[in-house]
């Protein structure tokens, strides 16, 4: 089913919503499903269900997810979905659709979720570092990396890198999924697996030339 297209930026009260790690995958998952009940995302985190109602009744309160009624099979089954494509983040932009928040409190809840991202990426590489050593040399190999290094890089530079790893995370994002983001059953042969990813480009304000 279309996911409703909204022009406006995310708002205080959804990234406060989304300021938690498991919380970020609930929200992937229902994501790639389209509709879902707790059951079935508690059955793909491997966790149990209650929890997942609880968070995703934070995420319906912030406004991130919504009840799907049409896909329910009666009153009582409660099924969700996203509530829009997309929950870009921007002080500036969301003022249009946020007026009575102050820009402080909107970097404050942008930062949690921001943070919040980060564990999740960081508990998913010690959960596979963990069941690798666990595994021995029975583990299959996996495609991993982490890098990380400084580029000492004009402010153009910077933008043009970030542009080009943005938009080719967004190129792959599209694969194997509808156009509403659902992920799509296998078709051939070679198997289709989950990858977390996590791009950061910061600027270092020590190393700023002195006015």
């Amino acid at each position: 089913m279309p996911i409703e297209e909204k022009p406006e930026y995310a708002t205080r009260d959804m990234m406060r919503a989304m300021a938690h790690p498991l919380r970020l995958q609930i929200l992937e998952r229902v994501g790639r499903r389209g509709t879902a009940r707790a059951a079935d995302v508690a059955a793909d985190l491997g966790i149990p269900a209650n929890s997942v109602s609880y968070h995703l009744r934070i995420l319906a309160r912030g406004g991130v997810v919504v009840e799907a009624p049409e896909a329910a099979t009666d009153r009582r089954d409660r099924v969700w979905k996203l509530s829009r494509s997309s929950y870009r983040s921007d002080r500036h932009a969301a003022a249009a659709n946020d007026p009575e928040v102050d820009e402080g409190e909107y970097v404050e809840a942008t930062g949690a979720m921001s943070i919040a991202a980060i564990d999740w990426i960081r508990g998913a590489w010690v959960a596979e570092a963990a069941r690798r050593a666990a595994a021995g040399e029975d583990s299959e190999p996996a495609i991993g990396s982490l890098f990380a290094t400084t580029l000492h890089l004009t402010r153009a530079q910077a933008e043009e890198l970030s542009t080009l790893v943005t938009t080719k995370i967004a190129e792959f994002n599209r694969l194997n999924r509808d156009a509403e983001g659902v992920d799509l059953p296998a078709d051939g042969e070679e198997e289709v697996s989950d990858y977390a990813v996590l791009y950061a480009l910061l600027a270092d304000p020590r190393s700023a030339p002195s006015a």
